[in-house]
């Protein structure tokens, strides 16, 4: 079976979780990869899909007449059909509606990945509304990385006997819990500075941590962006210069040492203003199988991978002394944190295994390209 993947960025640094996908694809079948933007432009080695001419034309009107596919197809065409291509798997929404063009006239099955703002974020969804409805109506599958994302698909008009929950997955033999419990109390949080991952409730809610426990620390590794001058102006304004240290990007080697030595892992994920949700955090699966307990919130799917009182606790978005509670709660009572970590990493071990899910999706794929048949 040759499957091609679709993807808008080769190289972005938060997107780890479609870089798995790939290379567990590849170990089970033929893959073909493509990106750059929302309508693929280029192969995995760079190499345009259409001509140059065609590229700038496009480029050119798009311009004039905002996005299109007018000198997109004949390139993506042509790749899918040089390739002998039998099923395309498009990661985001987006992405899966520009291929449904070139999908649907050579008769390819695909399947669409749905990851969160995809479904979410007003604006996309008022571009692409119609553009969903036909994607609905032709797709084989469309995947949905929690059962929350499911909901918001069937409201949209997705036909439900055609939406799988499959997370993205977490390969749980690269992170390591550590032999001992922890009783510094450190607090980690991973992820990039967007209004979603809530990142000013989590520094209030560690203020009033730090009322109690002055010695305790917290350190938010992502790229410094977005909300990242506003979480610096705030420390500045709690007086939390000592205690909460920014990262910045980190080697993804980098990340599961830092998980074994911290006590708990913590994100206020939410609703953003634009109506940007998450799917199911990376981080937060990382943690729970570092063996780290998890304090965030009831949001996207994340009271799917954390289970609360058993692998760690949820709050409500917004709700930050609720969330203070439970780091403070973690903080007198470390073996409890060790044993909720532990929990969670068996969790993570029975429902978002990697292997697990890229099996799931290549079931999909050969069933789709059966359906075919």
């Amino acid at each position: 079976m040759n499957l091609c993947i679709t993807r808008s960025q080769r190289f972005a640094y938060s997107e780890t979780f479609i870089r798995d996908q790939i290379a567990g694809l590849q170990e089970r079948t033929a893959v073909y990869t493509l990106h750059s933007g929302r309508y693929p432009e280029r192969e995995e080695n760079g190499t345009l899909l259409s001509p140059r001419a065609f590229w700038l034309a496009h480029k050119g009107i798009k311009t004039l007449v905002g996005r299109n596919n007018y000198f997109s197809d004949y390139g993506v065409k042509k790749y899918l059909k040089t390739h002998n291509i039998d099923v395309v798997l498009a990661n985001y929404g987006i992405s899966a509606a520009h291929m449904l063009v070139p999908c649907r006239a050579l008769n390819i099955p695909l399947l669409a990945v749905f990851r969160g703002h995809d479904v979410t974020d007003k604006k996309l969804l008022a571009q692409y509304g119609e553009k969903y409805k036909a994607l609905f109506q032709y797709a084989t599958f469309l995947i949905a990385v929690s059962e929350r994302l499911k909901k918001q698909l069937i409201s949209l008009g997705a036909p439900e006997e055609k939406i799988k929950i499959i997370p993205s997955g977490v390969n749980t033999s690269k992170f390591t819990p550590s032999t001992e419990v922890i009783r510094e109390k450190h607090f980690l949080g991973v992820g990039r500075f967007t209004p979603k991952k809530g990142p000013l409730h989590t520094l209030r809610a560690f203020h009033a941590v730090l009322e109690k426990f002055p010695e305790a620390t917290l350190t938010l590794a992502g790229k410094k962006d977005g909300l990242f001058e506003a979480c610096e102006a705030l420390v500045k304004e709690l007086v939390m210069e000592k205690s909460v240290h920014f990262t910045g990007v980190l080697d993804h080697n980098q990340v599961p040492v830092m998980m074994q030595n911290s006590l708990a892992f913590v994100q206020h994920s939410l609703t953003a203003p634009n109506g940007d949700t998450e799917g199911t955090p990376v981080g937060i699966m990382e943690a729970s199988a570092s063996g780290l307990p998890v304090v965030s919130t009831r949001h996207g799917g994340i009271p799917d991978a954390v289970i609360h009182e058993k692998t760690g606790y949820l709050v409500e978005e917004g709700d930050d002394s609720a969330m203070a509670h439970y780091m403070i709660k973690l903080c007198e009572n470390p073996e409890l944190a060790k044993k909720m970590g532990l929990a969670g990493r068996k969790h993570m071990q029975e429902h978002y295994e990697h292997s697990d899910q890229i099996s799931k999706l290549l079931e999909l794929a050969r069933a789709a390209v059966a359906s075919k048949s």
